[in-house]
C-alpha cells in the first residue's frame, strides 16, 4: 500500500511539474529578444526588455549582484565590442519555483556562444548557461554563467598594458593584507575602475610577496587610478594597505612600461 501512495505521490508531483506556466511561452520569445540583443549588438532593445528594478549575477569576476546600472554597462561592452555573435544550439526550459519545484514562468537557456572582437579580429567560442524571471513581461532577475574572463583573455589584444604591482607582505599579515584586498574598498574598486580590464592576484610565500597583475586599457589609464587611490580617495585606502606592507611604500614595487606581452 505505502508503495501505491509513494507511486501516486510521484505521478501528482511529475503531472504538476510537467504544466506550462501560462506566460512560459510569452517569456520565452523575450528571452529570444534578448538573444537577439548580443547577436546584433541592439543595445536599445536591451533597455526595453530589462526591468528598471533588475537584480542581475554578473558573469565577471568579483562584481556578484548588479542592479540596472551595472547590467546596462555589461550589455554595453559585450554589445559594443564584439560582432557576427551568434548564440548557437539553444535549449530552452522552463525555470521552477526554488521550494515547490513547480513551473514559474521563468526560463533557462543553454548554448555556445560564438563572435569576433571588434578591436583585435580574433574569434572566441564558449559554453554558457543563462537562467531569467519575469515581471510584467520584463526581465527582473537573472543570472549568466560562462568564462567571461577567458573568453576576453582569448580575444585580447596582441599588445596589452601590464602592470605588476608587488609588495613584501610577512607572514603574520597577510591575513590582515588579504581582507583589505577582498573588502568593499580593496580589488573590486581597482577592477572596476576606468581602463582596468583584469586583474589577477597571489601570494608567494617564500618571498613574503603579494603580487598584483593588471591589465590596463592604458598606462596614462593606470597613472590615473594610481594617482586617485593614494592622494585622492577618502578615506584613504592606500593608507590601511602601506600598514601591513613591511617598510611601508619603500616594500612595493610597480613595474609600469612591459612589452613583449604575448597570450598562449
Amino acid at each position: 500500500m505505502k508503495k501505491i501512495l509513494l507511486l501516486l505521490t510521484l505521478g501528482l508531483f511529475v503531472s504538476c511539474s510537467n504544466v506550462e506556466h501560462p506566460d512560459y511561452a510569452a517569456n520565452v520569445e523575450t528571452t529570444k529578444q534578448w538573444i537577439e540583443v548580443y547577436e546584433t549588438q541592439n543595445f536599445d532593445l536591451l533597455t526595453e526588455i530589462t526591468s528598471t528594478d533588475i537584480n542581475a549575477t554578473s558573469p565577471i569576476y568579483g562584481q556578484g549582484q548588479v542592479g540596472y546600472d551595472g547590467y546596462m554597462e555589461i550589455g554595453k561592452f559585450y554589445t559594443g565590442n564584439f560582432s557576427d555573435v551568434e548564440f548557437s544550439d539553444p535549449v530552452f526550459l522552463p525555470g521552477v519555483d526554488n521550494e515547490s519545484l513547480t513551473p514559474n514562468g521563468g526560463v533557462r537557456i543553454y548554448g555556445t556562444w560564438s563572435g569576433v572582437s571588434n578591436e583585435t579580429g580574433k574569434d572566441f567560442s564558449v559554453l554558457a548557461y543563462h537562467w531569467f524571471e519575469f515581471q510584467d513581461g520584463k526581465i527582473i532577475s537573472t543570472g549568466d554563467y560562462f568564462d567571461a574572463t577567458g573568453m576576453v583573455n582569448s580575444v585580447g589584444p596582441i599588445e596589452r598594458n601590464v602592470v605588476v604591482f608587488t609588495a613584501k607582505v610577512s607572514k603574520k599579515n597577510i591575513n590582515k593584507f588579504q581582507e583589505l584586498m577582498d573588502s568593499e574598498s580593496g580589488l573590486i574598486v581597482t577592477r572596476n575602475y576606468d581602463g582596468c580590464n583584469h586583474l589577477e592576484a597571489f601570494y608567494n610565500e617564500e618571498s613574503e610577496t603579494y603580487v598584483i597583475c593588471g591589465y590596463w586599457d592604458s598606462y596614462e589609464k593606470y597613472d590615473a587610478y594610481r594617482d586617485w587611490r593614494f592622494n585622492i580617495e577618502e578615506p584613504n585606502f592606500a593608507d590601511k594597505v602601506m600598514k601591513l606592507v613591511d617598510g611601508g611604500t619603500n616594500g612595493v614595487t610597480v613595474y609600469l612600461n612591459n612589452s613583449n606581452y604575448n597570450f598562449y
